[in-house]
């Protein structure tokens, strides 16, 4: 599956707005993810279909940030440089916000 940007030229501080209002979200390989604590820096989840729901997880928001104006495929491969162990959950969660979409 291919996706692609909705708005490119979003400013970190929408991004992070938008972020904001998550409280859960899937992966694109279809695990379920609850946000624990969000900042403008870190996003905090844990991940409900694991075996351990109690770990949390750990997303840079700026690299996030900086993955979705860098990159034009957004295969999980190429999430890895940015946020490594959670580049599934990033490309999910720029699905949930609306910045990317499927073609």
């Amino acid at each position: 599956m291919k996706y692609i940007k909705i708005k490119p030229e979003i400013s970190y501080e929408e991004f992070i707005e938008l972020v904001g209002d998550v409280s859960e979200f899937n992966s694109t390989t279809g695990k379920r993810y609850k946000v624990s604590k969000y900042d403008t820096i870190h996003l905090k989840f844990n991940r409900l279909d694991g075996k351990k729901p109690e770990m949390e997880w750990n997303i840079n928001l700026s690299k996030l940030y900086e993955a979705y104006q860098s990159l034009t495929d957004f295969s999980t491969a190429n999430f890895k440089p940015f946020v490594p162990i959670t580049h599934s959950p990033g490309r999910g969660l720029l699905l949930k916000i609306g910045l990317l979409k499927t073609v």
